[in-house]
């Protein structure tokens, strides 16, 4: 049976192109918020008036009397996008800049979709309603992946900086020696990225400066490599080193590799979200710097 109303030229039922956009619109709200419980349950004022904020999402509905899976649509896709992304980039101001480059690809697929719209109005019958919230990630998958090829995105050496050492807590930790020095797996940092790589942040103390300079270290085919390194200079003073550079392989290392290992299975298990050094390699590797790409 026709979706479409006879008696009206107004759409009767929400197109995918303008969903995409109404729900990425309202989840860029989310990064204002520590979670998605806060995000979902917030209120705001409106004229001196008390309102949810979900409210603003949830009234697009309405435009659409007939269309009744429409409100539980929206609100299923916004949480399905919080297992996705918050999960993989978290809700720092530099996820929110990625998920905006999200958001400005389905404005702009919206305003063209609303062009043709002029010349050939299409019916109802053509919009799959039921399949509006799988279409809206993958429409999501699209975009993150054209992501580098329309609009590069760069972050500084502070930046990448303030990921790495973000969180670091060398309390729960193994020793191993190394270079004649000491080297610390912080075991809640492991992470598993797929069944061949994981990834780890480990610690070196130097005799030179007595401070610990810190490893992003990356495990694959049984071999460990600094994909990046932060020295501390002094008290107050960092340096970035991105040359990717290997480990020399002892048995000392081989303990480090292996506890990295079994810690990120035993992190995985608890299905913890990535640490945010973690967090700052998936950004990279959207944005077209490639961490993830094999050794």
């Amino acid at each position: 049976m026709a979706l479409f109303n006879l008696g009206s030229s107004a759409p009767q039922y929400m197109e995918q192109v303008l969903f995409d956009e109404t729900v990425y619109k309202f989840y860029r709200l989310r990064h204002q918020y520590e979670d998605f419980q806060s995000f979902w349950h917030a209120k705001t004022n409106s004229g001196g008036v008390e309102v949810r904020l979900v409210d603003s999402l949830l009234a697009n509905a309405s435009k659409y009397p007939k269309d009744e899976s429409l409100r539980a649509q929206l609100s299923e896709a916004c949480l399905e996008i919080e297992k996705y992304w918050n999960k993989k980039f978290g809700s720092s101001p530099e996820s929110l800049l990625i998920f905006s480059n999200i958001y400005s690809q389905a404005e702009e697929a919206l305003i063209k979709s609303e062009a043709q719209a002029v010349d050939a109005r299409q019916s109802d019958a053509h919009i799959n309603t039921g399949a509006r919230v799988e279409t809206c990630m993958r429409n999501l998958y699209k975009y993150e992946i054209q992501i580098q090829q329309l609009k590069p995105i760069r972050f500084d050496d502070q930046t990448k900086i303030h990921f790495y050492l973000d969180g670091l807590n060398e309390t729960l930790s193994s020793s191993y020696k190394y270079s004649g020095s000491v080297l610390k797996v912080l075991e809640q940092d492991s992470y598993i990225q797929n069944e061949d790589v994981t990834w780890g942040r480990w610690t070196l103390f130097r005799d030179s400066t007595g401070y610990s300079d810190v490893w992003i270290v990356k495990i694959q085919n049984g071999r460990a490599e600094v994909f990046s390194a932060v020295e501390k200079l002094n008290q107050d003073t960092y340096k970035l080193d991105e040359s990717i550079r290997g480990i020399h392989f002892d048995s000392e290392i081989f303990k480090a590799i292996d506890k990295t290992q079994v810690t990120a299975f035993d992190n995985s298990e608890f299905n913890l979200s990535p640490p945010s050094y973690f967090q700052m390699l998936a950004m990279l590797n959207v944005t077209g710097e490639k961490p993830f790409e094999s050794c």
